[in-house]
């Protein structure tokens, strides 16, 4: 028997973060060729899932996004498998981003957007940066190490401020003073109450209820005491309002690790309550709960119910976990920007790695089914539906990167030149990663089975799209039904502008920022500035600053179902550029009050960069907007309830089934790059033993 019939062929379905670490972890195995071929199938032409991106050469190279995406110094699996991706790679020295530490930048500074008397004023940190590599090392700590940081912070929060006043034309250096003291507590430790606290907290055991019951009447005596005695200030000034906050907030977490049992039995055990409703319940004030922190939180994980932004749903162990993750668990930087797009950064790199080692992907390759056997144990079949032809023929592989100033990205488009149908695909602008394209598939339906094209499948497609591509699963497995009717997701949306003042010149003070808590739905603003050098725009067109919006999106009040109603998609995106031409008329001048028409609220159009050069509003049309309402881009919540009905990547239930993304049940448990990551390094480890330590 030869070695190529002995291998094991495993179909990977899908192409973004979960399915792509899935792949990158197999092929960790040593000698994995002589065990497995590995084949991507994927639809449309291009990796990345929702975070996919691409380049549109009819406007400078500029890079287009699904929205906002940076990473978290947090992100100890995904960093480490980027270094690896980009220590393959082995790009010169020369060439751009040739590291993974020119890909990837530290991002400190951010800001919270706090109303105080029917105003928004920016509440800005500058987190403390540290020595530390994200990926080197790994950390993951226990709910008791966090509940440890937490009064720590606390103490550093009260005495670094304890006049409860910061200067509001400055950034807030409160959580600086907070983390110093993490290192060098320089203050007596007997003369708080707070300082009491900690020391019985140094001596808990997690596993006995000990002093459990007298840490939370202390902490409930402190935040009376602090609460009577800067009443007044709460009241009369914005900045002490917010100190206050802050450490009512960190007194609630605490105080509900405590009291809601999280120190023994892990935060999963509080994910049947609602975020919000927890802190209430452990002592947070409706104003601590209506502040920029808790809503930026809620922003961060687009945490609204379908995507209506009065209903935020997040489970309260899966938001406490991830934030205190990102809090005190950084490396680095509390965040890290791409210096380029996503998929430019991130997705083409471990593409070019896996192609070079053999991994097979088969682009326009459209997954219709995941058919069971007959005994209802495992995969039988998977459905394909070949979108296109490719004129090197149906077995040859589809060449998917362009250069954009010496770099490999993704295009916008397809490359036409290399499809039959190219041509006609072009002049009728047909969208083939809709799930409304009026496209008819032209390359013919293939029927993988079992034994013969696959003895393994990697599920790396998202959770939005399995009523419509699993319905064998779901209805020969109960624990798929559950898990498909309480996992929820939802819409989201964006919009890019290019302008040509730079961020100083739009009248922010402060340094690059990232902004959430702002007006719903359009809640968050990341000054992409430093993606300039990256586009390719005429001297006379090159922007100065970029600014990327995003934000959840409502779910229509239908849905078309089946696909036939090719414009639906059109009526959407009319609906996202509503919300962005109302976000531009009425609410620009709280971040940028230099770029609004005199006397207005409304911004100048004239900054927009526009390379048909039209008047007012016009402008508008040449800048980018998306709504994400395909069912594999609708964006996984973590709603109260949900997470024990999540499967883990190696139990799916169905014995040749394994399952990859920010959907499968994690240590995390949310929607974010990480999450993803883990869900498919841990599919990876279910098949071959690799990679042998996935971090938490």
């Amino acid at each position: 028997m030869s070695n190529e019939s002995k291998r094991k062929k495993i179909a990977i379905l899908g192409g973004g973060a979960g399915a792509m670490a899935a792949a990158f972890g197999l092929t960790e195995r040593p000698n994995w060729q002589d065990e497995y071929e590995i084949t991507v199938y994927q639809l449309g032409w291009r990796l990345g899932g929702k975070g996919a991106s691409g380049r549109n050469m009819k406007a400078g190279g500029r890079i287009e996004e699904h929205g906002l995406h940076v990473w978290g110094g947090s992100y100890e699996n995904s960093f480490r498998m980027i270094q690896k991706v980009y220590e393959q790679l082995g790009r010169d020295k020369s060439a751009p981003l040739a590291t993974w530490d020119e890909a990837f930048k530290p991002h400190s500074f951010y800001t919270q957007m706090q109303h105080f008397e029917g105003k928004w004023f920016p509440w800005n940190v500058d987190y403390p940066a540290n020595k530390e590599v994200p990926g080197v090392g790994g950390i993951y700590l226990t709910p008791l190490d966090y509940l440890r940081l937490l009064i720590g912070t606390m103490i550093g929060l009260f005495e670094g401020q304890s006049s409860l006043k910061v200067k509001p034309e400055k950034p807030s250096n409160l959580l600086v003073d907070a983390f110093r003291w993490l290192d060098d507590l320089v203050r007596e430790p007997d003369k708080t109450l707070l300082h009491t606290i900690k020391r019985l907290v140094d001596d808990i055991n997690e596993h006995s209820s000990g002093n459990h019951g007298a840490i939370v009447s202390m902490l409930e005596v402190f935040m009376a005491w602090i609460f009577g005695m800067t009443e007044s200030e709460q009241e009369a000034d914005a900045d002490s309002r917010l100190v206050l906050q802050q450490i009512n907030l960190l007194y609630a977490t605490a105080r509900g690790i405590i009291a809601d049992g999280v120190l023994v039995n892990g935060f999963s055990s509080i994910d049947h309550l609602e975020y919000r409703e927890w802190l209430r319940q452990n002592g947070a004030w409706e104003e601590t709960l209506n502040s920029g922190a808790v809503r930026g939180t809620y922003d961060y994980m687009f945490g609204f119910a379908r995507g209506h932004v009065r209903d935020g749903e997040i489970a309260a162990g899966a938001c406490a976990h991830i934030m205190l993750r990102l809090l005190f668990t950084s490396k680095g930087s509390i965040f890290w920007k791409m210096q380029a797009g996503m998929g430019d950064t991130i997705f083409a790199p471990i593409y070019q790695v896996l192609k070079r080692q053999g991994v097979k992907f088969r682009f326009f390759n459209r997954v219709t089914n995941l058919g069971v056997s007959a005994d209802k144990q495992s995969i039988e079949t998977i459905g394909i539906s070949r979108q296109v032809n490719l004129k090197a023929g149906p077995d040859a592989e589809y060449d998917p990167l362009i250069d954009v100033v010496n770099l490999p990205c993704w295009p916008s488009e397809p490359l036409y030149a290399q499809i039959v149908e190219g041509k006609e695909l072009e002049e009728r602008g047909i969208d083939l990663e809709s799930a409304w394209t009026p496209w008819k598939d032209t390359g013919g339906e293939l029927t993988l089975r079992a034994g013969e094209d696959f003895d393994m499948v990697i599920l790396g497609i998202s959770l939005g799209a399995f009523k419509d591509i699993c319905p064998e699963l779901i209805e020969a497995n109960q624990q798929w039904r559950d898990m498909v009717e309480n996992v929820q997701t939802v819409q989201t949306q964006a919009m890019q502008l290019w302008l040509r003042p730079d961020a100083a010149g739009l009248g922010w003070e402060y340094p690059s920022t990232i902004l959430t808590s702002y007006v719903e739905p359009m809640d968050t603003w990341g000054d992409m500035s430093h993606l300039i050098p990256r586009e390719d725009w005429p001297e006379s067109q090159t922007p100065g600053s970029i600014a990327y919006f995003c934000g959840p999106l409502a779910d229509s009040k239908e849905i078309p179902k089946p696909f036939t109603d090719p414009d639906f998609p059109v009526r959407e995106k009319e609906r996202v550029k509503k919300v962005a031409l109302d976000w531009l008329k009425n609410d620009p001048k709280p971040i940028w009050p230099d770029a609004v028409e005199p006397s207005s609220s409304e911004l100048d159009y004239g900054l927009l960069i526009d390379q048909n050069e039209a008047e007012g509003v016009k402008r508008f049309d040449s800048q980018y907007w998306r709504a994400n309402i395909n069912p594999t881009d609708r964006y996984v919540l973590s709603v109260p309830g949900s997470t024990k009905f999540r499967l883990k990547s190696g139990e799916s239930g169905f014995s040749n089934l394994y399952l990859a993304g920010d959907w499968v049940r994690t240590p995390i448990n949310a929607g974010c790059v990480e999450a993803a990551v883990m869900g498919g390094l841990m599919a990876s480890q279910a098949i071959c033993g690799y990679p042998e330590e996935i971090v938490g």
